[in-house]
């Protein structure tokens, strides 16, 4: 891909698909609403919403682990629109069915749902440093996440006007118009942006190939004679052979990053059943306060909240202090924001956990904004942090943490859930969201007391590595050879 400067814009046709994937996440969380109404009012019974639900976690949870393979393997432009495209022919032809066989493939639906956003989500995601270059990954992020918080709001405010005035049928049609436009919007970006992956090169940019040690011999060493040249040729070749040989199984190939990076991951994973124990936890809060206007209480403690994550991407894209503790750097693929993360998902839990005292209003409305705050720059920070990484590398990382994200919020949900007939909602949330603070402040110990921790090893960092080297002999994150790798993928015209 072509390397083209774009400092301090992101472009005109990322915006576009920031507004594509904004109007598809409405779609989402419209249908979420709708869905479940429709299955409750058409089986008539909870325990088989429970069951959609759980066919719909473990469909996307089965997808993290396929687009795992698949972002680093095929066009993830094509997986991005194919994803979406299927989602809105689904929803359309299940709007289009007669009542009675709806209710047999509503489970089949819930699959295509989970397994096709899963798999659309992982590949925009790894997709974002290709589009914009690494320099501006993060204040994509902070776009993208203002978007999917607007249409958060919108989605769950409209999702009971829209079945009310017009019927299922009408709010099944406008999910397939919402997915529909967000793969027009995938589709017109350039053929180069989200590419697939380019196979390493089996020899360096300065035209030497790497041997057993990770140190190089001369591809064609000029002034040589023939024999030398050949003998040369061979021990390359006999390198690559052995460094074949020693590879890592594609299947643990995610592990071989820096042990940040799985520490991010196990940290993001126990914040979703925080997440999770709040969802469950508000609506049985609110009937506590006023049975009578409980979801005029959820619905303005989320509007509140979403203002919260539109100002993140105002504090992270317009102060550079913060933009640079968020992880932005000069430097392309250079690590960061490790610090910043374990604070705001400190920050953020302790928000959440606050709001279920019992504040009076106005307290409640600022700790809500709070809680968005924390909650965008957290998501922010986190998916700029993966994004770093190579490309190669990128898609299976995210794809792990696709898994690991919708296992703890599916686990979680179902143990929150249990816990409210026996506890109180405060106590629920707190004993989750505490749990996460616990662990972000275990990462913030070790981030400030092991330096080593954010040094990405020689052989996690390259494919094709052995993971045997040091640092001086691998491609670390300040590495030369992770640095080429972010360089081949580089950053693609999208104006």
């Amino acid at each position: 891909m072509s390397s083209v400067s774009m400092t301090g814009r992101v472009g005109r046709r990322f915006h576009l698909l920031v507004a594509g994937n904004a109007v598809s996440a409405y779609g989402s969380y419209l249908n979420l609403v709708a869905l479940n109404l429709f299955v409750l009012k058409t089986t008539g019974s909870a325990l088989a919403v429970g069951i959609f639900l759980i066919i719909r976690i473990c469909s996307s949870f089965l997808a993290g682990y396929a687009a795992s393979r698949l972002v680093s393997r095929l066009d993830r432009r094509h997986l991005m629109v194919a994803g979406d495209l299927t989602q809105a022919v689904a929803l359309l032809s299940f709007a289009l069915l007669p009542t009675e066989p709806r209710a047999t493939v509503l489970y089949g639906l819930a699959a295509v749902m989970g397994w096709c956003g899963t798999l659309s989500g992982v590949a925009l995601r790894s997709s974002v440093p290709d589009i914009v270059g690494q320099d501006l990954r993060v204040r994509a992020n902070g776009l993208l996440v203002t978007g999917r918080s607007v249409a958060m709001v919108l989605g769950f405010a409209s999702a009971g006007v829209v079945v009310a005035a017009a019927g299922y049928t009408s709010a099944f049609m406008v999910d397939a118009g919402s997915f529909l436009c967000s793969a027009t919007a995938y589709a017109l970006l350039p053929r180069t942006a989200g590419g697939r992956p380019a196979p390493q090169d089996e020899t360096a940019e300065d035209g030497t190939a790497e041997d057993a040690a990770g140190g190089a011999v001369p591809a064609d060493p000029p002034g040589e004679g023939a024999a030398e040249g050949a003998a040369a040729a061979e021990r390359g070749r006999l390198a690559r052979w052995l460094r074949g040989r020693r590879r890592t199984p594609a299947r643990l190939a995610p592990l071989r990053v820096a042990p940040v990076v799985l520490c991010l991951v196990a940290v993001r994973a126990v914040d979703n059943m925080g997440s999770a124990s709040h969802q469950v936890g508000l609506p049985v809060y609110a009937a506590g306060i006023d049975a009578d206007h409980a979801a005029a209480f959820v619905g303005r403690f989320y509007a509140v909240w979403a203002v919260g994550c539109l100002l993140a991407h105002q504090l992270v894209s317009r102060v550079p202090l913060v933009s640079r503790w968020a992880g932005a750097r000069e430097k392309e693929g250079g690590p960061g924001g490790e610090r910043a993360f374990a604070v705001g998902t400190c920050l953020m839990s302790g928000f959440f956990i606050l709001a279920f005292t019992g504040l009076p209003l106005p307290a409640l409305l600022a700790v809500a904004v709070g809680a968005g705050l924390a909650d965008g720059f957290t998501e922010i920070v986190y998916n700029s942090r993966l994004q770093a990484l190579p490309t190669e590398q990128r898609g299976r990382v995210l794809g792990l943490a696709a898994m690991a994200e919708t296992a703890a919020l599916g686990a979680g949900t179902v143990g929150c859930a249990s816990l409210l007939d026996h506890l109180t909602p405060l106590t629920v949330v707190a004993l989750a969201h505490g749990t996460a603070i616990a662990l972000a402040l275990a990462l913030l110990v070790l981030l400030i007391t092991v330096r080593a921790l954010t040094v990405e090893h020689g052989g996690a960092m390259a494919e094709d590595g052995d993971g045997s080297g040091d640092a001086g002999e691998g491609a670390g994150a300040n590495g030369t050879a992770a640095e080429s790798t972010e360089t081949e993928s580089g950053a693609v015209a999208v104006d």
